[in-house]
């Protein structure tokens, strides 16, 4: 399998190197991948046929073998002038607190997994595929994917934001109600008065508009067929090269098995009502750090805490292990060695990847024959009935169970 390191550094080169447009991009690993085309190296050795038969447009074939060839020649100088260990890029590193990255280079780093099963097996291995989790990573799966077509003009950053959000105020609210903390939440104190809100899954959540955030123009319906992740770039935004600040976050990863408000009509866009990409508002974060002059000033949006994407994503990459074979109802799986913790962590992301094919295909099939409005209507309903067995009260407090994928695509319509 093709470690996510390789996939973005693969992506990396595409769209920064090679100026392939990210959907593109994106649409053509699974091809790359099967060609052993992973590598500006492989590609530079690559005949111009064979690339073109993946890109079939002449003039970016011809432009992705010059960028390789470009790249090879400097990372083979490279390596011959310097051994300096400082040349080494840290695998799986979250960019700093402040770190500024082009849309582009953001919505890239944040590209989720895709099933390395061939189309025609994909649904039997959905079916016999058994996960080992807690509730928490399951309400950032659905809302991650329901917002795809709900919301289909927020990019992915947005949707891990509001995904991280949903998921945080669930536990917040279902740590008060067990007595496990004590207080109110923020937002029921009035911190984010006047930033504007949306709902999802039922869930109000302050947010903030990300006005200027021009992310991708071109869409790739071929890619969405796919099941790449390409439909997380749409065609309402022209690029731009201009930086964007991500700002880390501490989120509540706990259990959010209360039920949330009963749901309204909410964020749904129509073609002449489209929301700027947005970030979902850290409130309990705000209250912590600020003071009531920073509640009287909220409304300007200025120096304001997001749930952070980057952890949104680790967060779903590391919480979808495979239920053991022999599990029984009270035992949980035995410490991994450290010789098998790389084996672990692909094992989860091509859980994560199953996962989120299988509510792709179930969202998918209901979105033209209910609406956005009635799809976010029932999503909570749906992830009840999968979400995994937990003991009631405080003991199941970040409890794990199965959560069975075969239940889930049984979802769809």
């Amino acid at each position: 399998m093709t470690s996510v390191a390789e996939v973005q550094a693969l992506l990396r080169f595409l769209s920064q190197d090679a100026k392939v447009p990210v959907p593109v991009a994106m649409s053509k690993v699974k091809d790359l991948k099967e060609a052993s085309l992973t590598t500006p190296e492989t590609l530079s050795k690559a005949p111009l046929p064979a690339i073109q038969s993946i890109f079939p447009d002449e003039k970016m074939a011809k432009q992705i073998l010059a960028a390789a060839k470009r790249t090879s020649r400097k990372r083979t100088s490279s390596s011959v002038s310097t051994t300096s260990p400082r040349s080494k890029r840290t695998k799986h590193a979250l960019p700093a607190p402040g770190t500024q990255l082009s849309p582009s280079e953001l919505e890239t780093s944040l590209a989720l997994p895709f099933p390395e099963t061939k189309a025609s097996g994909i649904e039997a291995e959905i079916k016999e595929t058994v996960l080992y989790t807690n509730r928490a990573p399951l309400v950032v799966a659905f809302v991650v994917s329901l917002l795809k077509y709900t919301m289909p003009s927020q990019p992915l950053s947005s949707r891990l934001s509001l995904a991280q959000a949903v998921m945080s105020m669930g536990a917040k609210s279902k740590a008060l109600n067990l007595g496990i903390q004590s207080g109110h939440a923020a937002e029921e104190e009035g911190w984010g008065e006047g930033q504007p809100k949306i709902k999802i899954m039922g869930r109000e959540v302050r947010v903030m508009r990300r006005w200027g955030y021009d992310w991708q123009k071109a869409y790739s319906p071929e890619a969405v067929k796919q099941g790449t992740g390409t439909d997380d770039v749409q065609a309402q935004y022209p690029p731009t090269d201009e930086p964007t600040e991500i700002e880390s976050q501490e989120t509540i990863k706990g259990d959010p098995s209360s039920s949330p408000p009963p749901p309204t009509s909410s964020h749904q866009q129509t073609a002449t009502d489209v929301e700027p990409p947005l970030w979902a508002l850290n409130l309990e974060t705000l209250r912590s750090t600020s003071n009531t002059s920073t509640l009287l000033s909220s409304a300007s949006g200025t120096n304001l805490p997001i749930y952070d994407p980057h952890s949104a994503r680790n967060y779903l990459y590391k919480s979808f292990a495979s239920a053991p074979s022999s599990l029984g109802k009270t035992q949980a799986p035995s410490p991994v060695p450290k010789a098998n913790h790389k084996k672990e962590a692909e094992e989860k992301e091509q859980n994560l990847a199953v996962l989120l094919h299988a509510l792709d295909i179930v969202f998918g099939s209901w979105i033209h024959a209910i609406g956005p409005e009635e799809l976010d209507r029932r999503a909570w309903g749906w992830y009840v009935r999968v979400r995994p067995e937990v003991e009631d009260g405080p003991r199941g407090w970040g409890g794990k169970g199965e959560v069975r994928l075969g239940n889930v695509l049984d979802l769809r319509r």
